[in-house]
C-alpha cells in the first residue's frame, strides 16, 4: 500500500520535469519575425500576424541570456467557413526557430480557428494565430493592430481646433448710449387761464411788520 501511494507523487513529478524540459526547449530570445502565407491565405492576414508579433518581440524581457534565435512563420491552407459553417475560420501554423548559423533549432505546427463574420474575420484570425504563437514560446501579451495611423489623427484633429479659434464668441462693442432727449410737455387751455402764485420771500415778509425804530427829535418822543 505504501508503495502505491510513493508512485503517484513520483510519476507527477516526473511529468513536471518533463514539461520543464520542454518549455525550457522553446524558450529563446527571439530577435527577429517574419511571417509568409501560400496562396489560400489573404495578404491581411499575413500582414497583421506580422505586425502583431513584432510588437510583442520588442515588448518580451527575458529574465535571463538565452540563445538568440530568429522566427519564421508560415501560414498555409486558411479556410473560410460557409453556409452553416459561416464565420469559422482556420489556418495551418507552422513555426520555424533558427540560430545564429541559420540552423533549425526548434520547430512547431498546429491549426488556429477564430469565429468571425464579415471585414472583421481577418483580424480575428490573425490576431487568434499571433496569440497561440506567444502563448506558446513565452512571450509578450498580443495587442490588436490599431485601425489607423497617428498621423490620420492628427490631421483630423487640426481642422477642428482651427474651426473652434474662428468661432470663438468676441466680446461685444461698447456702444456709447445718445442722452435721452427731455420730454415735451403741452400745458392744457385751464392751466393758461390760471395765475400764478408769487410767494414773497420771507425776509420782505418780516420786513414789513416789523416796525421801525424810534428816533427821538425834536419835535418827536418816544415815550
Amino acid at each position: 500500500m505504501m508503495m502505491t501511494f510513493l508512485r503517484v507523487p513520483l510519476v507527477a513529478l516526473a511529468m513536471a520535469a518533463m514539461c520543464a524540459v520542454a518549455h525550457a526547449e522553446t524558450l529563446k530570445d527571439i530577435r527577429k519575425v517574419s511571417v509568409v502565407g501560400d496562396g489560400s491565405v489573404s495578404k491581411t492576414v499575413v500582414e497583421l500576424t506580422g505586425q502583431q508579433l513584432k510588437r510583442s518581440v520588442r515588448a518580451t524581457r527575458r529574465p535571463v541570456p538565452l540563445p538568440k534565435v530568429a522566427m519564421e512563420v508560415q501560414l498555409s491552407n486558411e479556410i473560410r467557413g460557409a453556409g452553416a459553417q459561416a464565420g469559422r475560420n482556420s489556418a495551418e501554423v507552422t513555426v520555424l526557430l533558427r540560430g545564429g548559423p541559420g540552423a533549425p533549432v526548434g520547430s512547431e505546427r498546429f491549426t488556429v480557428n477564430s469565429f468571425m463574420t464579415g471585414k472583421a474575420a481577418d483580424r480575428a484570425l490573425a490576431h487568434a494565430i499571433s496569440q497561440r504563437i506567444a502563448v506558446t514560446y513565452s512571450l509578450a501579451p498580443v495587442r490588436a493592430a490599431p485601425t489607423g495611423s497617428a498621423r490620420s489623427t492628427k490631421a483630423y484633429r487640426k481642422p477642428a481646433s482651427t474651426a473652434h479659434r474662428q468661432t470663438a464668441p468676441q466680446a461685444p462693442a461698447k456702444v456709447s448710449a445718445a442722452p435721452a432727449a427731455d420730454p415735451v410737455i403741452i400745458p392744457s387751455e385751464a392751466a393758461l387761464t390760471v395765475k400764478p402764485r408769487v410767494r414773497k420771500p420771507k425776509t420782505e415778509a418780516s420786513a414789513a411788520k416789523k416796525p421801525a425804530p424810534c428816533v427821538v427829535t425834536a419835535t418827536t418822543s418816544c415815550n
